[in-house]
Parts: C-alpha cells; structure tokens; sequence
C-alpha cells in the first residue's frame, strides 16, 4: 500500500524531527499500515492506537468549505500536551499521520509545508 514517496517522507521527517518522530501510518478509503515506529515505542500499542487515530482522521471534516478562498484542506496539525499529530493529506480518501514529540512543534508552519513538498514533488517525478 505505501510507497517510495511514503518512505521519502519518513526519510525526510527522520531527518528533520531526528529523536522527536514517533510514529508515521499511511492510510487509504479502506486500509492502513504502520510505515516508521520509533524503537522504543511499543508496537503492539502502536498498532492500537493507529486503527482509532485514522478512524478520526478519515470521519474528520475541514474547518472551510471546499470552495473556500483558502483552496483545497492539504494537512492539519493537532498540538497536544504531550505531543504532535501532523495530517499531511494525499487525497480526501488518503494520507500520512505524523506524530512527532512536543518538542517538534517549533518552527512547526515551515516543517508542514516540506513535507507536503515531499509527497508532491515525488508524484511529479513519478508522472515524468
């Protein structure tokens, strides 16, 4: 299901984020897998947990309309206490859920935008 963008993107996050990056779960209309887990964390409760997080991301609905002057919704962070999730969508049907350690979220704006570059630019190159 995923594919080399997905893990240009994890590639990317590894670099960017280094120790902060968690988890990153690919999903579809119907489907989802685990594409990076940090080693310390548990993967049976990562796998627990991802099936009800993209439960709510696919249920979620944008803030704007679909015509709304701002465009198409392209990604979404939710900033907690103790943590980051970074929505980085492919399609309306499809995406990349990130989470990242608090202390990821600085200069968080620029970080979202380098990846979403990452997934588009390698469609670009994949279409050539």
């Amino acid at each position: 299901m995923a594919d080399r963008r997905h893990y240009e993107l994890v590639k990317f996050v590894r670099s960017r984020a280094r120790q902060n990056f968690r988890t990153a779960v690919h999903y579809t209309g119907d489907d989802w897998e685990v594409i990076y887990r940090r080693d310390d964390l548990s993967d049976e409760r990562s796998q627990r947990r991802s099936g009800g997080i993209v439960e709510r991301v696919r249920e979620r609905e944008p803030l704007r309309e679909p015509d709304s002057p701002f465009g198409t919704f392209e990604s979404c962070v939710e900033l907690y206490e103790g943590g980051v999730f970074m929505v980085v969508k492919e399609s309306p049907t499809a995406g990349v859920v990130v989470s990242l350690e608090r202390e990821a979220a600085q200069n968080l704006a620029g970080f979202v935008i380098a990846c979403e570059r990452v997934l588009d630019e390698d469609v670009d190159t994949i279409g050539r």
